[in-house]
Protein backbone atom coordinates (compact mmCIF):
# COMPACT_ATOMS: atom_id res chain seq x y z
CA UNK A 1 0.00 0.00 0.00
CA UNK A 2 1.27 3.32 -1.15
CA UNK A 3 0.25 6.92 -0.13
CA UNK A 4 1.70 9.71 -1.21
CA UNK A 5 0.84 13.65 -2.38
CA UNK A 6 0.49 12.74 -6.00
CA UNK A 7 -1.96 9.32 -5.10
CA UNK A 8 -3.41 5.89 -3.22
CA UNK A 9 -4.17 3.19 -3.62
CA UNK A 10 -5.75 -0.47 -1.82
CA UNK A 11 -4.58 -4.12 -0.72
CA UNK A 12 -6.88 -6.61 0.04
CA UNK A 13 -7.87 -5.87 4.00
CA UNK A 14 -6.13 -1.96 3.98
CA UNK A 15 -7.47 1.14 2.10
CA UNK A 16 -6.59 4.45 2.97
CA UNK A 17 -8.94 7.61 2.83
CA UNK A 18 -6.64 10.98 2.42
CA UNK A 19 -9.85 13.34 3.07
CA UNK A 20 -9.98 12.16 6.65
CA UNK A 21 -6.53 11.02 6.89
CA UNK A 22 -7.28 7.32 7.73
CA UNK A 23 -5.97 3.82 7.17
CA UNK A 24 -8.66 1.28 7.43
CA UNK A 25 -7.63 -2.24 8.39
CA UNK A 26 -10.60 -4.64 7.28
CA UNK A 27 -9.34 -8.14 8.87
CA UNK A 28 -6.10 -7.83 7.68
CA UNK A 29 -3.43 -10.27 9.19
CA UNK A 30 0.49 -10.32 8.37
CA UNK A 31 2.57 -10.61 11.47
CA UNK A 32 5.68 -9.29 9.30
CA UNK A 33 3.64 -6.25 7.91
CA UNK A 34 5.25 -3.28 9.10
CA UNK A 35 3.57 0.36 8.92
CA UNK A 36 5.92 3.08 8.18
CA UNK A 37 4.39 6.80 8.26
CA UNK A 38 6.18 10.07 7.57
CA UNK A 39 5.47 13.15 7.85
CA UNK A 40 1.27 12.08 7.99
CA UNK A 41 -0.19 14.99 10.84
CA UNK A 42 -1.02 14.45 14.42
CA UNK A 43 -4.77 13.79 12.80
CA UNK A 44 -3.41 10.72 11.33
CA UNK A 45 -6.01 7.63 12.23
CA UNK A 46 -5.81 3.67 12.00
CA UNK A 47 -9.75 2.50 12.16
CA UNK A 48 -10.20 -1.50 13.28
CA UNK A 49 -12.78 -3.59 11.31
CA UNK A 50 -12.92 -7.09 12.44
CA UNK A 51 -9.85 -9.09 14.00
CA UNK A 52 -6.38 -7.15 12.50
CA UNK A 53 -2.53 -8.10 13.17
CA UNK A 54 0.47 -6.57 11.98
CA UNK A 55 4.25 -6.51 12.92
CA UNK A 56 5.05 -3.08 13.84
CA UNK A 57 4.64 0.78 13.79
CA UNK A 58 7.57 3.40 12.76
CA UNK A 59 6.51 7.13 12.63
CA UNK A 60 8.90 9.75 11.44
CA UNK A 61 7.00 13.68 12.65
CA UNK A 62 9.37 15.86 10.79
CA UNK A 63 7.37 19.62 11.24
CA UNK A 64 3.63 18.05 10.74
CA UNK A 65 4.05 15.80 13.49
CA UNK A 66 3.61 11.71 13.66
CA UNK A 67 0.77 11.09 16.32
CA UNK A 68 -1.21 7.67 16.41
CA UNK A 69 -4.69 7.52 16.50
CA UNK A 70 -6.31 4.22 16.52
CA UNK A 71 -9.79 4.14 16.28
CA UNK A 72 -12.80 1.63 15.12
CA UNK A 73 -14.78 -0.98 16.97
CA UNK A 74 -12.20 -4.11 15.47
CA UNK A 75 -9.06 -5.17 17.32
CA UNK A 76 -5.20 -4.97 16.40
CA UNK A 77 -1.95 -7.19 17.67
CA UNK A 78 0.91 -5.78 17.29
CA UNK A 79 4.46 -7.45 17.31
CA UNK A 80 3.21 -10.83 18.45
CA UNK A 81 6.37 -12.30 17.79
CA UNK A 82 8.53 -9.92 19.66
CA UNK A 83 10.45 -9.95 16.57
CA UNK A 84 11.00 -6.18 16.07
CA UNK A 85 12.94 -3.71 18.88
CA UNK A 86 9.86 -2.23 19.76
CA UNK A 87 6.21 -2.48 18.70
CA UNK A 88 5.96 1.46 17.86
CA UNK A 89 8.43 3.73 17.16
CA UNK A 90 8.06 7.16 17.28
CA UNK A 91 10.98 9.33 15.32
CA UNK A 92 9.44 12.64 16.26
CA UNK A 93 12.23 15.07 14.68
CA UNK A 94 10.88 17.81 16.93
CA UNK A 95 7.36 17.19 17.21
CA UNK A 96 4.85 16.42 19.95
CA UNK A 97 3.96 12.42 18.64
CA UNK A 98 1.74 10.19 20.86
CA UNK A 99 -0.02 7.03 21.22
CA UNK A 100 -4.24 7.58 21.59
CA UNK A 101 -6.55 4.40 21.53
CA UNK A 102 -10.08 4.73 21.23
CA UNK A 103 -12.15 3.34 23.88
CA UNK A 104 -14.25 1.40 21.13
CA UNK A 105 -11.66 -1.04 20.28
CA UNK A 106 -9.14 -3.78 21.67
CA UNK A 107 -5.24 -3.26 20.94
CA UNK A 108 -2.70 -5.33 22.18
CA UNK A 109 0.84 -4.46 21.93
CA UNK A 110 3.25 -7.13 22.61
CA UNK A 111 7.10 -5.55 23.93
CA UNK A 112 10.24 -6.29 21.33
CA UNK A 113 13.86 -6.66 22.50
CA UNK A 114 14.24 -3.23 23.84
CA UNK A 115 10.84 -1.73 24.81
CA UNK A 116 7.02 -1.81 24.42
CA UNK A 117 6.91 2.40 22.91
CA UNK A 118 9.65 4.32 21.93
CA UNK A 119 10.26 7.48 20.78
CA UNK A 120 13.46 10.14 20.14
CA UNK A 121 13.35 14.12 19.96
CA UNK A 122 9.92 14.15 20.77
CA UNK A 123 8.34 17.03 22.94
CA UNK A 124 6.18 15.00 25.10
CA UNK A 125 8.14 13.01 27.68
CA UNK A 126 4.83 10.81 27.91
CA UNK A 127 4.39 9.50 24.22
CA UNK A 128 1.31 7.01 25.82
CA UNK A 129 -1.86 8.80 25.95
CA UNK A 130 -4.55 6.67 28.32
CA UNK A 131 -8.11 7.40 27.51
CA UNK A 132 -8.68 4.81 30.29
CA UNK A 133 -8.62 1.38 28.64
CA UNK A 134 -5.02 0.53 29.48
CA UNK A 135 -4.94 -2.31 31.94
CA UNK A 136 -0.85 -2.51 32.41
CA UNK A 137 1.48 -0.09 35.02
CA UNK A 138 4.35 1.65 32.14
CA UNK A 139 7.76 2.50 32.85
CA UNK A 140 9.08 5.72 30.94
CA UNK A 141 13.13 5.22 30.79
CA UNK A 142 13.38 8.92 29.91
CA UNK A 143 16.35 10.87 28.69
CA UNK A 144 17.38 13.74 26.21
CA UNK A 145 19.14 13.53 22.82
CA UNK A 146 22.22 14.63 22.26
CA UNK A 147 23.23 17.99 20.21
CA UNK A 148 26.26 16.24 18.81
CA UNK A 149 29.49 18.43 19.29
CA UNK A 150 31.40 18.90 15.72
CA UNK A 151 34.74 19.80 14.28
CA UNK A 152 36.32 20.20 10.87
CA UNK A 153 38.18 16.86 10.16
CA UNK A 154 41.13 17.52 7.39
CA UNK A 155 43.44 14.42 6.08
CA UNK A 156 45.51 14.07 3.07
CA UNK A 157 45.16 11.38 0.52
CA UNK A 158 47.40 12.35 -2.09
CA UNK A 159 50.64 13.00 -1.87
CA UNK A 160 52.19 16.70 -1.00
CA UNK A 161 52.63 19.33 -3.53
CA UNK A 162 56.78 19.92 -3.87
CA UNK A 163 58.36 23.65 -4.60
CA UNK A 164 62.00 25.17 -4.69
CA UNK A 165 60.32 29.04 -5.25
CA UNK A 166 59.32 30.73 -2.15
CA UNK A 167 58.39 34.20 -1.35
CA UNK A 168 59.86 36.21 2.05
CA UNK A 169 57.90 39.04 3.44
CA UNK A 170 60.10 42.15 4.28
CA UNK A 171 58.72 42.54 7.43
CA UNK A 172 58.80 39.30 8.69
CA UNK A 173 62.35 37.74 7.54
CA UNK A 174 62.07 34.18 9.02
CA UNK A 175 58.88 33.00 7.53
CA UNK A 176 58.43 31.36 4.31
CA UNK A 177 55.32 31.96 1.86
CA UNK A 178 54.10 30.03 -0.94
CA UNK A 179 52.20 32.40 -3.52
CA UNK A 180 50.09 29.86 -6.27
CA UNK A 181 48.93 31.13 -9.58
CA UNK A 182 45.47 30.41 -11.23
CA UNK A 183 44.63 31.45 -14.84
CA UNK A 184 40.98 30.96 -15.54
CA UNK A 185 39.89 31.02 -19.41
CA UNK A 186 35.86 32.02 -18.89
CA UNK A 187 36.21 34.73 -17.37
CA UNK A 188 39.50 35.40 -18.12
CA UNK A 189 41.06 36.27 -15.22
CA UNK A 190 44.54 35.41 -12.95
CA UNK A 191 44.39 35.24 -9.17
CA UNK A 192 47.64 34.72 -6.16
CA UNK A 193 46.49 32.53 -3.59
CA UNK A 194 49.10 33.94 -0.71
CA UNK A 195 50.01 30.69 1.91
CA UNK A 196 52.27 30.88 4.91
CA UNK A 197 54.53 27.72 5.10
CA UNK A 198 54.07 26.71 8.46
CA UNK A 199 55.41 23.70 10.68
CA UNK A 200 53.16 21.05 11.97
CA UNK A 201 54.36 18.41 14.62
CA UNK A 202 51.78 15.30 13.06
CA UNK A 203 53.38 16.50 9.58
CA UNK A 204 56.84 15.88 10.00
CA UNK A 205 58.99 17.30 7.32
CA UNK A 206 56.13 18.57 5.18
CA UNK A 207 54.59 21.99 5.94
CA UNK A 208 51.42 23.05 6.35
CA UNK A 209 50.74 25.89 3.71
CA UNK A 210 48.61 28.38 5.63
CA UNK A 211 45.58 29.97 3.40
CA UNK A 212 46.39 34.24 4.22
CA UNK A 213 44.16 35.28 1.26
CA UNK A 214 43.51 35.76 -2.23
CA UNK A 215 44.40 38.26 -4.98
CA UNK A 216 44.07 39.63 -8.09
CA UNK A 217 48.14 40.86 -8.33
CA UNK A 218 51.46 38.96 -5.89
CA UNK A 219 50.89 41.66 -2.76
CA UNK A 220 53.41 43.68 -2.30
CA UNK A 221 56.14 43.63 0.03
CA UNK A 222 57.08 39.62 -0.99
CA UNK A 223 60.42 38.76 -2.70
CA UNK A 224 60.70 35.51 -4.53
CA UNK A 225 63.03 33.45 -3.28
CA UNK A 226 64.99 30.08 -5.15
CA UNK A 227 65.82 27.14 -2.34
CA UNK A 228 68.79 24.66 -2.75
CA UNK A 229 66.45 22.08 -2.06
CA UNK A 230 62.66 21.63 -2.54
CA UNK A 231 60.34 21.29 0.28
CA UNK A 232 57.48 19.69 0.17
CA UNK A 233 53.60 20.85 1.89
CA UNK A 234 49.62 20.69 2.01
CA UNK A 235 47.58 23.36 1.35
CA UNK A 236 44.97 24.69 3.84
CA UNK A 237 42.20 24.97 1.76
CA UNK A 238 43.12 21.48 0.09
CA UNK A 239 42.37 17.62 1.11
CA UNK A 240 39.30 15.63 2.14
CA UNK A 241 37.08 15.40 5.50
CA UNK A 242 34.60 17.87 6.36
CA UNK A 243 32.49 18.53 9.45
CA UNK A 244 32.70 15.55 11.94
CA UNK A 245 30.91 14.12 14.77
CA UNK A 246 33.08 13.67 18.23
CA UNK A 247 33.54 10.75 19.69
CA UNK A 248 34.45 10.02 23.23
CA UNK A 249 36.40 6.60 24.34
CA UNK A 250 34.48 5.95 27.72
CA UNK A 251 37.61 4.70 29.63
CA UNK A 252 40.30 7.51 28.45
CA UNK A 253 37.85 10.40 27.60
CA UNK A 254 40.34 11.01 24.72
CA UNK A 255 38.09 12.63 21.98
CA UNK A 256 38.19 11.19 18.73
CA UNK A 257 36.23 11.62 15.16
CA UNK A 258 33.88 10.15 13.04
CA UNK A 259 34.87 10.04 9.32
CA UNK A 260 33.19 8.45 6.60
CA UNK A 261 33.76 5.54 4.57
CA UNK A 262 32.83 4.70 0.95
CA UNK A 263 34.99 1.72 -0.74
CA UNK A 264 33.91 -1.44 -2.73
CA UNK A 265 30.25 -0.12 -2.87
CA UNK A 266 30.36 -0.31 1.16
CA UNK A 267 30.00 2.69 3.36
CA UNK A 268 30.43 2.97 6.88
CA UNK A 269 32.51 5.11 9.85
CA UNK A 270 35.91 4.81 10.92
CA UNK A 271 36.87 6.29 14.56
CA UNK A 272 39.95 8.40 14.09
CA UNK A 273 42.56 9.46 16.23
CA UNK A 274 42.76 13.54 16.15
CA UNK A 275 46.69 14.59 15.84
CA UNK A 276 46.96 17.90 15.94
CA UNK A 277 44.76 21.18 15.64
CA UNK A 278 45.55 23.18 12.53
CA UNK A 279 43.57 26.24 13.01
CA UNK A 280 39.83 27.24 12.63
CA UNK A 281 37.86 26.08 9.25
CA UNK A 282 36.97 29.24 7.02
CA UNK A 283 33.86 27.85 5.68
CA UNK A 284 32.54 26.40 8.88
CA UNK A 285 33.91 28.32 11.88
CA UNK A 286 34.58 24.92 13.42
CA UNK A 287 37.71 23.96 14.73
CA UNK A 288 40.23 22.28 12.22
CA UNK A 289 41.79 19.15 12.94
CA UNK A 290 44.30 16.87 11.27
CA UNK A 291 43.25 13.30 11.87
CA UNK A 292 45.01 9.52 11.49
CA UNK A 293 42.17 8.36 8.58
CA UNK A 294 44.40 6.06 7.52
CA UNK A 295 44.51 4.32 10.84
CA UNK A 296 41.10 4.17 12.72
CA UNK A 297 40.89 2.15 16.01
CA UNK A 298 37.24 1.31 15.47
CA UNK A 299 34.92 0.98 12.58
CA UNK A 300 31.30 0.96 12.56
CA UNK A 301 27.62 1.47 11.00
CA UNK A 302 25.47 3.97 12.21
CA UNK A 303 21.38 3.87 12.13
CA UNK A 304 18.70 5.93 13.75
CA UNK A 305 17.38 3.36 15.96
CA UNK A 306 20.68 2.83 17.77
CA UNK A 307 23.70 5.25 18.00
CA UNK A 308 25.57 1.23 17.08
CA UNK A 309 29.06 3.00 17.62
CA UNK A 310 31.26 0.13 19.31
CA UNK A 311 31.38 -0.83 22.69
CA UNK A 312 33.68 1.77 24.77
CA UNK A 313 32.97 4.73 22.72
CA UNK A 314 30.01 7.28 23.11
CA UNK A 315 28.91 10.66 21.43
CA UNK A 316 30.29 13.67 23.01
CA UNK A 317 27.72 16.71 23.23
CA UNK A 318 25.13 18.48 25.46
CA UNK A 319 22.01 17.17 26.06
CA UNK A 320 18.91 19.10 24.59
CA UNK A 321 16.49 19.78 27.39
CA UNK A 322 13.46 20.61 25.50
CA UNK A 323 13.68 16.83 23.54
CA UNK A 324 13.20 13.52 24.85
CA UNK A 325 13.73 10.38 24.46
CA UNK A 326 11.83 7.86 25.99
CA UNK A 327 11.61 3.78 26.55
CA UNK A 328 8.42 2.97 27.65
CA UNK A 329 8.57 -0.41 29.30
CA UNK A 330 6.43 -2.97 29.51
CA UNK A 331 5.76 -6.89 28.62
CA UNK A 332 3.11 -5.50 26.48
CA UNK A 333 0.23 -2.54 26.52
CA UNK A 334 -3.75 -4.05 26.89
CA UNK A 335 -6.10 -1.54 25.72
CA UNK A 336 -9.31 -3.07 26.34
CA UNK A 337 -12.59 -1.82 24.90
CA UNK A 338 -15.08 -0.23 27.41
CA UNK A 339 -18.50 -2.54 26.89
CA UNK A 340 -22.24 -0.76 25.75
CA UNK A 341 -23.28 -0.21 29.67
CA UNK A 342 -20.18 2.19 29.47
CA UNK A 343 -22.40 4.35 27.42
CA UNK A 344 -19.63 4.56 24.41
CA UNK A 345 -20.61 5.25 20.83
CA UNK A 346 -19.44 3.71 17.58
CA UNK A 347 -16.44 5.43 16.16
CA UNK A 348 -15.48 3.91 13.70
CA UNK A 349 -13.89 7.16 11.60
CA UNK A 350 -11.71 7.91 14.26
CA UNK A 351 -11.20 8.88 17.78
CA UNK A 352 -10.69 12.79 16.96
CA UNK A 353 -11.27 13.90 20.56
CA UNK A 354 -8.18 12.84 21.65
CA UNK A 355 -6.14 14.63 18.42
CA UNK A 356 -4.03 16.77 19.31
CA UNK A 357 -4.66 19.00 16.12
CA UNK A 358 -8.85 18.33 16.71
CA UNK A 359 -8.89 21.41 19.16
CA UNK A 360 -10.34 24.18 16.34
CA UNK A 361 -11.78 23.17 13.41
CA UNK A 362 -11.54 19.73 11.26
CA UNK A 363 -9.21 20.05 8.11
CA UNK A 364 -8.78 17.41 5.57
CA UNK A 365 -5.60 15.16 5.79
CA UNK A 366 -3.38 16.52 3.71
CA UNK A 367 -4.02 20.28 4.44
CA UNK A 368 -1.20 21.64 6.14
CA UNK A 369 -0.93 24.86 8.17
CA UNK A 370 -2.53 27.71 5.80
CA UNK A 371 0.43 30.00 3.77
CA UNK A 372 0.26 33.57 2.55
CA UNK A 373 -0.72 34.21 -1.17
CA UNK A 374 1.70 33.38 -3.70
CA UNK A 375 3.84 36.20 -4.56
CA UNK A 376 5.46 36.88 -7.88
CA UNK A 377 8.68 37.43 -6.96
CA UNK A 378 11.17 35.47 -6.08
CA UNK A 379 13.10 35.81 -2.61
CA UNK A 380 16.93 35.64 -3.57
CA UNK A 381 19.57 35.15 -0.74
CA UNK A 382 23.32 36.39 -2.64
CA UNK A 383 25.58 34.98 -0.53
CA UNK A 384 28.37 35.29 -3.53
CA UNK A 385 30.52 38.09 -2.28
CA UNK A 386 30.93 37.37 1.28
CA UNK A 387 30.45 34.39 3.80
CA UNK A 388 28.68 31.61 1.76
CA UNK A 389 27.19 29.99 4.73
CA UNK A 390 23.98 30.24 6.40
CA UNK A 391 22.92 29.29 9.62
CA UNK A 392 19.80 27.65 10.55
CA UNK A 393 18.23 30.78 12.12
CA UNK A 394 18.01 32.08 9.02
CA UNK A 395 17.12 29.19 6.67
CA UNK A 396 14.38 29.09 8.33
CA UNK A 397 13.46 32.20 7.92
CA UNK A 398 14.14 30.93 4.43
CA UNK A 399 11.97 28.65 4.44
CA UNK A 400 9.21 30.84 5.79
CA UNK A 401 9.65 32.27 2.50
CA UNK A 402 9.45 29.34 0.35
CA UNK A 403 6.19 28.42 0.84
CA UNK A 404 4.80 31.24 -0.92
CA UNK A 405 8.27 31.94 -3.57
CA UNK A 406 10.94 30.19 -5.43
CA UNK A 407 13.88 30.37 -3.66
CA UNK A 408 17.62 31.83 -5.24
CA UNK A 409 20.81 31.35 -3.62
CA UNK A 410 23.48 32.95 -5.89
CA UNK A 411 26.41 32.08 -4.14
CA UNK A 412 30.54 31.93 -5.35
CA UNK A 413 31.77 30.85 -8.64
CA UNK A 414 28.35 32.01 -10.49
CA UNK A 415 26.78 29.02 -8.99
CA UNK A 416 22.77 29.35 -8.18
CA UNK A 417 20.40 27.46 -6.33
CA UNK A 418 16.64 27.66 -6.99
CA UNK A 419 14.31 25.51 -4.67
CA UNK A 420 11.15 25.44 -6.34
CA UNK A 421 8.18 27.19 -4.14
CA UNK A 422 6.91 25.11 -1.08
CA UNK A 423 9.85 22.70 -1.22
CA UNK A 424 12.22 23.78 1.59
CA UNK A 425 12.62 21.96 4.69
CA UNK A 426 15.03 22.13 7.63
CA UNK A 427 17.76 19.20 7.75
CA UNK A 428 18.13 17.59 10.87
CA UNK A 429 21.05 18.45 12.69
CA UNK A 430 22.58 20.75 10.57
CA UNK A 431 23.40 24.08 12.09
CA UNK A 432 25.33 25.73 8.94
CA UNK A 433 24.31 25.61 5.36
CA UNK A 434 27.45 26.27 3.49
CA UNK A 435 26.28 26.74 -0.44
CA UNK A 436 30.12 27.82 -1.23
CA UNK A 437 31.84 25.68 -4.18
CA UNK A 438 34.98 24.95 -5.22
CA UNK A 439 35.41 24.80 -8.99
CA UNK A 440 38.23 23.62 -11.57
CA UNK A 441 38.37 23.53 -14.93
CA UNK A 442 41.94 22.40 -15.64
CA UNK A 443 42.20 18.80 -15.17
CA UNK A 444 46.15 19.23 -13.49
CA UNK A 445 45.11 20.99 -11.01
CA UNK A 446 41.95 18.56 -10.34
CA UNK A 447 44.51 16.55 -8.41
CA UNK A 448 43.59 12.43 -8.68
CA UNK A 449 40.83 11.64 -11.86
CA UNK A 450 39.88 8.17 -12.76
CA UNK A 451 41.05 6.58 -16.15
CA UNK A 452 38.24 7.45 -17.80
CA UNK A 453 38.92 10.99 -17.31
CA UNK A 454 41.04 12.17 -19.64
CA UNK A 455 41.83 15.82 -20.59
CA UNK A 456 40.21 15.29 -23.54
CA UNK A 457 36.50 14.79 -22.20
CA UNK A 458 37.24 17.05 -19.00
CA UNK A 459 35.38 20.05 -18.57
CA UNK A 460 35.06 20.45 -14.91
CA UNK A 461 35.45 19.46 -11.62
CA UNK A 462 32.42 20.81 -8.97
CA UNK A 463 33.13 20.39 -5.10
CA UNK A 464 30.29 21.34 -3.18
CA UNK A 465 30.95 22.79 0.32
CA UNK A 466 27.75 21.32 1.50
CA UNK A 467 27.67 17.57 1.86
CA UNK A 468 23.89 15.83 2.35
CA UNK A 469 20.64 16.09 2.12
CA UNK A 470 19.78 19.47 0.56
CA UNK A 471 16.56 21.80 2.62
CA UNK A 472 14.58 20.37 -0.80
CA UNK A 473 15.76 19.13 -4.25
CA UNK A 474 17.50 22.01 -6.04
CA UNK A 475 17.98 23.57 -9.88
CA UNK A 476 21.68 24.15 -9.78
CA UNK A 477 22.96 26.49 -12.53
CA UNK A 478 26.67 26.12 -13.50
CA UNK A 479 28.78 28.72 -15.67
CA UNK A 480 30.87 26.32 -17.80
CA UNK A 481 31.42 29.08 -20.55
CA UNK A 482 30.01 30.09 -23.67
CA UNK A 483 32.59 28.25 -25.51
CA UNK A 484 30.55 24.99 -24.56
CA UNK A 485 27.10 26.57 -26.04
CA UNK A 486 24.57 24.28 -27.64
CA UNK A 487 26.85 21.18 -26.78
CA UNK A 488 25.50 18.67 -24.21
CA UNK A 489 27.74 18.01 -21.48
CA UNK A 490 27.36 14.92 -18.79
CA UNK A 491 27.27 15.15 -15.10
CA UNK A 492 28.58 12.58 -12.87
CA UNK A 493 29.06 12.04 -9.08
CA UNK A 494 33.01 11.53 -7.86
CA UNK A 495 33.18 8.92 -4.99
CA UNK A 496 36.36 9.27 -2.46
CA UNK A 497 37.07 6.21 -4.01
CA UNK A 498 37.18 7.69 -7.61
CA UNK A 499 34.06 5.31 -8.79
CA UNK A 500 32.16 7.76 -10.97
CA UNK A 501 28.05 7.51 -11.04
CA UNK A 502 26.68 9.23 -14.40
CA UNK A 503 23.93 11.42 -13.34
CA UNK A 504 22.51 13.37 -16.43
CA UNK A 505 22.70 15.26 -19.30
CA UNK A 506 22.14 19.14 -20.07
CA UNK A 507 22.75 21.11 -22.90
CA UNK A 508 24.47 24.19 -22.57
CA UNK A 509 22.31 27.60 -23.21
CA UNK A 510 23.61 30.35 -25.30
CA UNK A 511 25.02 32.38 -22.29
CA UNK A 512 27.21 29.58 -21.61
CA UNK A 513 25.34 27.53 -18.06
CA UNK A 514 24.14 24.58 -17.57
CA UNK A 515 21.38 23.35 -15.23
CA UNK A 516 21.22 20.05 -13.00
CA UNK A 517 19.16 19.18 -10.51
CA UNK A 518 19.93 17.38 -7.04
CA UNK A 519 18.82 16.79 -3.74
CA UNK A 520 22.23 16.25 -2.30
CA UNK A 521 25.74 17.62 -2.55
CA UNK A 522 28.79 15.95 -2.68
CA UNK A 523 31.81 16.22 -5.43
CA UNK A 524 30.63 16.18 -9.36
CA UNK A 525 32.57 16.19 -12.72
CA UNK A 526 31.21 17.90 -15.93
CA UNK A 527 32.13 16.30 -18.90
CA UNK A 528 32.18 15.89 -23.05
CA UNK A 529 30.98 12.92 -23.27
CA UNK A 530 29.44 10.10 -20.83
CA UNK A 531 30.97 8.23 -18.29
CA UNK A 532 29.60 4.29 -17.87
CA UNK A 533 32.61 2.07 -17.30
CA UNK A 534 32.84 3.26 -13.70
CA UNK A 535 29.33 4.02 -12.68
CA UNK A 536 27.96 1.76 -9.74
CA UNK A 537 24.52 -0.55 -9.29
CA UNK A 538 22.97 -1.30 -5.73
CA UNK A 539 20.37 -3.32 -5.14
CA UNK A 540 18.44 -4.31 -2.31
CA UNK A 541 19.46 -7.70 -1.02
CA UNK A 542 18.73 -11.19 -3.04
CA UNK A 543 16.54 -8.90 -5.94
CA UNK A 544 17.60 -7.65 -8.92
CA UNK A 545 17.05 -3.33 -9.63
CA UNK A 546 14.81 -4.96 -12.45
CA UNK A 547 12.56 -6.50 -10.66
CA UNK A 548 11.75 -3.66 -8.17
CA UNK A 549 11.22 -1.35 -10.63
CA UNK A 550 8.53 -3.72 -12.28
CA UNK A 551 7.07 -4.56 -9.05
CA UNK A 552 6.62 -0.96 -7.87
CA UNK A 553 6.22 0.54 -10.79
CA UNK A 554 8.08 3.59 -10.30
CA UNK A 555 12.14 3.76 -11.29
CA UNK A 556 14.27 2.81 -8.89
CA UNK A 557 17.58 4.93 -8.81
CA UNK A 558 21.22 4.20 -7.54
CA UNK A 559 21.78 6.78 -4.60
CA UNK A 560 23.29 10.39 -5.67
CA UNK A 561 25.92 10.99 -2.95
CA UNK A 562 28.03 9.11 -0.66
CA UNK A 563 27.05 11.51 2.13
CA UNK A 564 25.82 9.24 5.12
CA UNK A 565 22.00 9.01 3.67
CA UNK A 566 21.12 5.39 2.75
CA UNK A 567 18.29 2.70 3.15
CA UNK A 568 18.64 -0.64 3.91
CA UNK A 569 15.53 -2.70 3.57
CA UNK A 570 14.71 -6.78 3.73
CA UNK A 571 12.17 -8.32 1.70
CA UNK A 572 10.95 -5.39 0.94
CA UNK A 573 7.01 -4.77 -0.21
CA UNK A 574 6.43 -1.05 -1.03
CA UNK A 575 8.24 2.10 -1.60
CA UNK A 576 8.76 4.85 0.75
CA UNK A 577 6.22 8.79 0.03
CA UNK A 578 7.09 10.64 -2.56
CA UNK A 579 7.68 14.28 -1.65
CA UNK A 580 8.80 13.40 1.88
CA UNK A 581 4.81 12.68 2.53
CA UNK A 582 2.69 9.32 3.32
CA UNK A 583 3.31 6.22 4.61
CA UNK A 584 4.46 2.43 3.50
CA UNK A 585 3.50 -0.90 4.36
CA UNK A 586 6.61 -2.96 4.85
CA UNK A 587 6.84 -6.71 4.82
CA UNK A 588 9.41 -8.76 7.40
CA UNK A 589 11.43 -5.90 7.50
CA UNK A 590 12.13 -2.57 8.88
CA UNK A 591 12.69 0.58 7.41
CA UNK A 592 16.52 2.16 8.59
CA UNK A 593 17.87 5.37 8.03
CA UNK A 594 21.34 5.85 8.69
CA UNK A 595 22.40 8.97 10.65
Amino acid sequence: LLFSSEGTNSIDGMSYDRESNTLTLNNYKSSTTVIATNMMGDDFKINLVGDNEIGSIDSYGDAWGGSINISGNGSLVINADKSDDYGIAFFAEGTNSVLSVADTCNVTIYSGSKAVVYTSDNLTNKPIKDNGTLKENVTYNVSHPLEISRLCARYYECDPYTTNIVYKNETDNTSLYYIKELTYIEPAKVTYTLYKLTTKKAMGDVYYADKVGEYDNIPAGYTKTTLDNPISYYESDSGSGGTSQVIINTATNEKYVSAYVYENKTSYYRICKLLEKLGVDERSNDELWLIDYDNPVATYNPVVESDNLPDGYKYDGTEIEGLYNVECVADKLTFTAKSSSDNTTDNSKGDTTNNPSDNTTDTPADEKPSTPESSTTNTVVDVSDGSTTIKADEIRKIIEDNKVNDVVIKSNNDVTFTFAKGTMSEVSQVAIYDFSTAITSDIKEAGDMPADVTEDIFVSKIVYNYSGVLPATASIKLNVGKAYAGQTLYYSQLLDDGTIISMMSAVVDNDGYMTVEQDHCSTYLITKQQITSSSSDISLPGTSVENITEAAGNTVETPQTGDMTHIYWAGYLLVLSLMGIGFTILMAGKLKKEQ
